[in-house]
């Protein structure tokens, strides 16, 4: 199986944010950062079933993979969602996709929506660029071009390339967001400059479209953009 295109308030308390910061010092959790992958394998499912939220979520990673295990993504999901109700945003970011693909788990857009946006409201710049496409295309939810515009920005102001480039559509098109060929111009350098081959044909193309002087304004206005 592959991921879609659609490549993520929620207040994590002091007490849940010290777990995971404890979590990420784990031996099993150390040994997958480091590609030792048998190890990890042994000493994560202990840390995962003492309701670790990052052990749980490293489960699913290993199980998504295949890394030691078998290629099984309904187990891989079993772990995201246990961590992802702990709060856990990139848990949250991967339900969200498995629910827009149905992997490991019924496709299921209405799920999907509510895990990415609660990544999104996190923070995760992944989880944003899909939350906004679930509204640019109206997957489970009525297409919404104005929270799209919103949820692209949001993630593209995190340096995400394909976020970028789809909020440089936006602008483009006039699309959630007055049009802007100024702006348009700039994330797609900002996303090209990050090796988005898309973002790259875009921007050839608008650039015929400009005069000289948008396009100086442009590249200055590109130079500010985050990179990841």
């Amino acid at each position: 199986m592959k991921f879609s295109a659609f490549l993520f308030a929620i207040t994590i308390s002091f007490s849940c944010a010290l777990s995971i910061a404890i979590a990420d010092n784990s031996p099993g959790i150390t040994a997958y950062q480091k590609g030792d992958f048998e190890t990890a394998a042994r000493e994560l499912p202990p840390e995962a079933k003492a309701g670790d939220a990052s052990a749980q979520r490293y489960m699913g990673h290993l199980y998504r993979q295949g890394l030691a295990t078998n290629l099984d993504y309904q187990q891989s999901a079993y772990w995201y969602l246990l961590a992802a109700k702990q709060g856990d945003r990139e848990a949250q970011s991967y339900m969200g996709l498995y629910y827009v693909d149905g992997i490991g788990v019924k496709q299921d857009f209405q799920l999907a929506a509510y895990w990415l946006e609660r990544a999104a409201l996190a923070g995760d710049p992944a989880a944003q660029n899909s939350l906004a496409s679930i509204y640019r295309n109206a997957l489970g939810q009525p297409r919404d071009y104005d929270k799209a515009a919103l949820w692209y920005e949001a993630a593209a102001k995190q340096g995400h390339p394909i976020a970028q480039r789809n909020i440089g559509r936006f602008y483009e098109r006039g699309r959630g967001v007055i049009a802007n060929n100024i702006k348009a111009y700039a994330w797609y350098r900002a996303s090209a400059d990050q090796g988005n081959t898309k973002a790259a044909a875009d921007l050839r193309q608008l650039r015929a479209k400009l005069t000289e002087v948008q396009i100086q304004s442009a590249e200055e206005l590109a130079k500010t953009l985050p990179r990841y």
